[in-house]
């Protein structure tokens, strides 16, 4: 079965099995207090974010339909989950903000190797569990431990500005993902340099 959500409409307190869920484009209730195990999560929202307060996902297919953009999925526990599509700015995992986010979210053990993720950040994760993009993707880890060799590293164009932001973030803060040819924009410099200057720093996945 699919549930095609819409503005009047949510899933609550049900647990499916081998069912695809679609948060459509425009705005709706979502899905509360729900475990989906086995099945499709499609995010196809373009505008707000998706509604999922207490949601378990495991073993399922996390499809971005269309670029899933600036929110935190804090409350929502994904497992074994495979991720596609694009991501940016997009938060994972449990909440550094307990007392505003609720300390529900999770996520472990799932694949992001189809996806692009730009500029999303994993809070309270072991890493280690994790399929992450490599290149053009880079994973920045351990920021935080290196925060002055981060100041005093010579970066190019914009990053330097940037790489200190990095560093200046809750301990929680396990892993930040970035996307290189959106990223390289953004600093005023070449991919060429992006991959550079990290290769130089160093500790980083890539």
């Amino acid at each position: 079965m699919t549930y095609r959500l819409d503005e009047a409409s949510e899933i609550r307190g049900q647990t499916l099995v081998s069912e695809t869920i679609t948060l459509p484009e425009h705005e709706c209730r979502g899905i509360v207090d729900c475990t989906l195990s086995n099945g499709t999560l499609r995010l196809a929202q373009t505008k707000g974010r998706p509604l999922i307060v207490r949601g378990t996902f495991e073993n399922c297919d996390v499809r971005a339909v269309s670029p899933q953009r600036n929110y935190p999925l804090f409350k929502a526990s994904f497992i074994s989950c495979r991720f596609n599509g694009v991501f940016s700015g997009c938060d994972f995992g449990r909440s550094h903000d307990v007392e505003r986010d609720g300390s529900f979210g999770a996520i472990a053990a799932c694949d992001f190797t189809h996806a692009v993720l730009d500029g999303c950040r994993f809070f309270n994760v072991d890493i280690s569990t994790l399929r992450l993009p490599m290149w053009p993707n880079i994973v920045l880890i351990g920021l935080l431990e290196r925060a002055q060799e981060v100041t005093t590293f010579a970066w190019p164009g914009e990053m330097g500005r940037f790489m200190r932001i990095c560093a200046d973030q809750p301990a929680s803060l396990a892993a930040s993902v970035l996307h290189v040819p959106s990223f390289a924009g953004l600093v005023a410099c070449t991919e060429d340099q992006v991959r550079t200057a990290f290769e130089k720093f160093g500790g980083l996945m890539m």
